[in-house]
């Protein structure tokens, strides 16, 4: 059975590439109808697809895929013209093919119609696409050859005699039949090639970790080798002073030292044995970590290798994703992708997918203007959106870059004062980039409704979020009507990176070296105070200063008598194009290192990013600078060093779910209150009404469907309400078409979660941002 389910994940990773191919295929054919090589590419990766499903035996993939053949065929003979109808409906059947595939994958029965996929009907839209002559032909050649196959099928199997051995091991069967079955990757054949083996990826993931733990027993070695070395060290130094010792009895007693001396002189043999001894084995460790340690760096550079995947692997994606969008929105869009070769850990690919989906729905929904808007400016009618990737040293640089209207200030000043995420004297304070970074806070949303099509509910706050959690910066630029620039800088591996260690309060602590400027000496004359707060003027711009010691909450030690003019160590870091300047008592060095996370236990722990181990023994702290220059913002470190106030904890949100069905309201009670929520419940709309008349909720959770009050109706009811207009309210429902979710604008819902698609996080990043 397990090998099975391997054959099964072989067939759905070829499919998916087949399929990512054709997507960008078919946007780029849509552009150039009358490229007729591309359309023979075409042909061939689903005539692929449809001879690898027909050999599993999941028919409803092969009709689907034999249609889409059959339009390829007429195109490249010239029988019939591409066209975007064409486009749409074989999108359409691929669409239906992905579904298909997930029922294959959870082992769950495929009828005639899955998911609101309805193969028969697909099929026929395809056999549509053809007019009269040509669909007879293509449905007639497609009959022939499926008669052909079967005979020649059950020829060979007559003529081998294997029908009984086949049954008795299919997958001894399914595997003789795939040898037929070309493979994407397959070289000519002429040609001397490198075999390719499937490895999962937990296995590589356990390479990884032991590869770190080699790496720290390396660093243990280099500890071992010092103490040898300052064993040798006291040997020599004990020689001395039993020479001295000598000395001084001769001296003393000249005519009474005879036993004395022979003693010393036995002590002095036997440490110049025992320092010779340490040399030789320093010699030796030393001997051996010099051969040890290329090979091990070679080891741990080739297992990273393992891991990292072109970018082209979630790039191929985007075209037709972009396509569809563009087409909703009445908007005409060009994608220009660049350094899709460009390599990645695969879970740095996997934790950025989602963000650059955002961020390229952001470019379209908000950047891109209309064609006749664009062409009264002067602009071409389609918008460009340039998507680059290259590597800057240890690092990966992804940009996003539109032609589009660009972010207004104004409007961004606008919305932050209106949902009170910044006062108007702050406001009056901050430089235009700092202005411009506002879009990142958590609740900042211009959007009028939250989908999980439009990125599971995420914000930029998410998208900021989520490129930290990697260790990685997110940066943005813009001009007024030229267009906006999102970069994304990321490390090539989250696993092992280089790090700066600092001591503050006598605690050793490790700060990542991908957010770090430089390092720098600080005279007290130098440092500024305004407010309250310490600032310095470095490199034409006032950086303001923070002590480490205090953002960390860590105890004082004599910084009450410390001189205010004394030099100060301050490391330049930054987030976001905030540059802060972090007081530190010594600096260490810098190294690279195996991170390790603090575990599922644990979870996310406020300033910190991580552990390592030295070869000490001793557990090292790895700091979250993003999160240091966020505390930093709202603290007032103070030049006396006194200790900052707490602020108050924050009251609990208090949270009403509205479900009639009993299963669905226990479970996201279940899940709210697992995380921190006070919830209650209300069996439908009316009974939701009469709850918040008895209590102050601040955000709603409702269906839609339900009886006596549906979800509309309550949220119509609450927003026209004085009291109760400003709580958020999110639908959670089961309907998932393009009306129902603009009545859901309509009536003033903040978010908008189809069932279907649910998962926890998704309901959890909505209320995070809404409360």
């Amino acid at each position: 059975m397990s090998d099975m389910k391997d054959l099964i994940a072989i067939f759905k990773a070829e499919t998916e590439e087949h399929l990512t191919k054709l997507e960008k295929g078919l946007v780029e054919l849509e552009k150039q109808p009358e490229n007729l090589d591309l359309v023979s590419d075409l042909n061939r990766e689903v005539h692929t697809l449809k001879g690898a499903a027909r050999v599993f035996g999941f028919y409803e993939i092969q009709d689907i895929a034999h249609r889409i053949e059959d339009i390829f065929e007429e195109v490249a003979g010239k029988r019939a013209v591409f066209n975007s109808f064409r486009a749409e409906k074989i999108f359409k059947g691929m669409d239906a093919i992905r579904t298909l595939l997930e029922k294959i994958v959870q082992e769950k029965k495929i009828d005639s119609e899955v998911n609101g996929v309805d193969v028969g009907e697909i099929c026929r839209e395809l056999e549509e696409c053809l007019s009269g002559a040509q669909g007879i032909r293509a449905r007639k050649k497609r009959e022939k050859g499926q008669k052909k196959e079967k005979e020649g099928f059950e020829t060979t199997t007559k003529e081998n005699g294997a029908k009984d051995q086949e049954e008795k091991n299919p997958k001894e069967k399914i595997t003789n039949r795939m040898d037929g079955v070309s493979h994407p990757h397959s070289p000519p054949q002429s040609i001397q090639a490198e075999e390719y083996i499937r490895v999962p990826l937990s296995r590589v993931d356990k390479l990884l970790y032991l590869a770190g733990e080699v790496v720290i027993n390396k660093m243990n070695i280099s500890g071992i080798m010092n103490q040898v070395k300052r064993l040798s060290k006291l040997s020599k130094e004990a020689q001395k002073g039993l020479s001295n010792l000598g000395d001084l009895i001769k001296k003393e007693f000249p005519s009474q030292n005879g036993d004395a001396l022979k003693w010393l002189s036995q002590c002095d043999a036997h440490l110049q044995k025992l320092r010779e001894q340490t040399l030789k084995l320093y010699d030796q460790v030393s001997a051996e970590a010099f051969h040890l340690d290329p090979i091990i760096d070679e080891l741990q550079a080739r297992l990273k290798e393992i891991k990292m995947l072109p970018l082209t692997t979630i790039f191929e994606s985007f075209p037709r994703m972009v396509r569809d969008i563009s087409l909703q929105q009445g908007k005409e869009v060009n994608l220009i992708i660049s350094g899709e070769e460009t390599e990645l850990d695969k879970k740095v690919l996997e934790g950025i997918k989602t963000s650059l989906i955002h961020i390229l729905r952001n470019s379209i929904d908000h950047g891109i203007e209309e064609p006749g808007q664009r062409a009264a400016q002067g602009k071409p009618r389609a918008g460009t959106i340039h998507l680059s990737a290259f590597h800057r040293g240890d690092t990966v640089v992804i940009t996003v870059e539109d032609d589009g209207r660009g972010i207004d200030l104004d409007q961004i000043k606008q919305t932050a004062l209106k949902k009170k995420l910044i006062s108007a004297h702050d406001l009056e304070e901050m430089t235009e980039k700092e202005i411009l970074h506002l879009v990142f806070m958590s609740g900042y949303s211009t959007s009028p409704i939250v989908t999980d099509v439009s990125g599971r509910g995420m914000g930029l706050d998410i998208v900021k979020r989520d490129i930290e959690n990697l260790k990685g910066q997110i940066l943005l630029e813009t001009q007024k009507n030229r267009g906006t620039k999102f970069t994304l800088i990321l490390p090539l591996t989250i696993a092992i990176i280089q790090v700066l260690m600092v001591k503050v309060q006598d605690m050793l602590f490790g700060l990542p070296m991908l957010t770090i400027t430089e390092c720098v000496k600080v005279r007290g004359e130098d440092i500024s105070t305004t407010g309250g707060r310490m600032a310095l003027s470095f490199r034409d711009q006032i950086v303001p200063l923070v002590k480490l010691s205090e953002l960390l909450g860590l105890p004082l030690m004599n910084e009450e008598t410390e001189n205010p003019q004394k030099e100060k160590l301050v490391v330049m870091a930054n987030s976001l194009d905030r540059q802060v300047g972090f007081i530190v008592d010594e600096i260490v060095g810098k190294d690279e290192v195996f991170i390790k996370s603090l575990g599922s236990h644990l979870g996310k722990v406020k300033n910190v990013s991580g552990a390592m181990i030295l070869p000490t023994g001793e557990v090292v702290v790895v700091l979250d600078i993003a999160d240091l220059i966020t505390q930093s913002a709202y603290s007032r470190p103070l030049v006396t060093g006194k200790r900052i106030p707490p602020k108050p904890k924050p009251k609990e949100k208090r949270i009403l779910v509205v479900e009639d069905a009993f299963s669905t309201r226990e479970l996201e009670k279940s899940i709210l209150e697992t995380h921190g929520y006070l919830v209650d419940t209300a069996v439908d709309g009316l009974d939701a009404l009469d709850r918040v008349t008895t209590a102050q909720y601040d955000l709603i959770v409702s269906d839609i469907e339900m009886p006596r009050m549906d979800g509309f109706e309550l949220c119509k009811t609450l927003k026209n309400k004085e009291e109760y207009k400003d709580i958020p309210f999110v639908m959670v429902t089961a309907l998932q078409r393009e009306e129902d979710k603009r009545r859901g604008i309509e009536v003033g819902a903040s978010a908008y979660i189809v069932k279907s698609a649910f998962e926890q996080t998704n309901l959890l990043d909505t209320i995070e941002r809404l409360v």
